[in-house]
């Protein structure tokens, strides 16, 4: 079973902890809802916004029920999980060129800069602070790898690490990254 199955699996569980007790503070459905946020920013769509008063919890028990009848249906659509979201990458646009000749001559294009890339994390607010704090120093990673002097074998090294954070962080954010660790590495 999938990581992903899994993670659902186990929030659908918690879900029915929440259900069962009859009572789910604000700040349990809001950590449920981040895992979710950020592969489908519209996962969030028909949650109920309480008021709160000083020193008063209020029971968003019915955002649980409303949560876990969303998760049943993520997992019963795994085999395809884009499905939920259908413009998942609405505004990211990236495109890379690869022409090549007899003579190996390549080109590379990539319509999103570096600082396009930091001004979309840091715009991002499904983000924490400390990821954006993560992504935007791995931003400045790349940019001493394209500088960097190293040999191809030792870049690769380098930006091996690099992607596999940002696979980490999810396909949004490493795709943004990859043209430019691919370039850091051709130079």
């Amino acid at each position: 079973m999938s990581k992903f199955k899994t993670m659902i699996k186990k929030d659908i569980e918690i879900c029915d902890e929440y259900i069962k007790k009859g009572f789910a503070k604000h700040s349990e459905v809001q950590t449920i809802l981040g895992k979710y946020l950020i592969d489908y920013p519209e996962f969030n769509k028909g949650i109920i916004g309480y008021a709160s008063g000083l020193g008063h919890e209020t029971n968003e028990i019915e955002n649980i029920k409303i949560i876990k009848g969303k998760l049943e249906y993520l997992l019963s659509r795994t085999d395809n999980p884009d499905i939920y979201n259908r413009n998942r990458n609405a505004g990211i646009n990236i495109s890379t060129t690869n022409n090549n000749t007899n003579t190996n001559s390549n080109e590379l294009t990539i319509n999103m800069t570096i600082d396009e890339i930091r001004r979309n994390i840091e715009d991002n607010t499904y983000l924490s602070d400390f990821d954006k704090t993560e992504l935007i120093e791995k931003l400045n990673e790349i940019e001493e790898l394209k500088k960097s002097k190293d040999s191809k074998t030792k870049k690769w090294d380098k930006a091996k690490k690099i992607l596999s954070f940002l696979l980490d962080k999810g396909a949004d954010i490493a795709i943004m990254y990859i043209p430019h660790i691919l370039s850091a590495i051709s130079k």
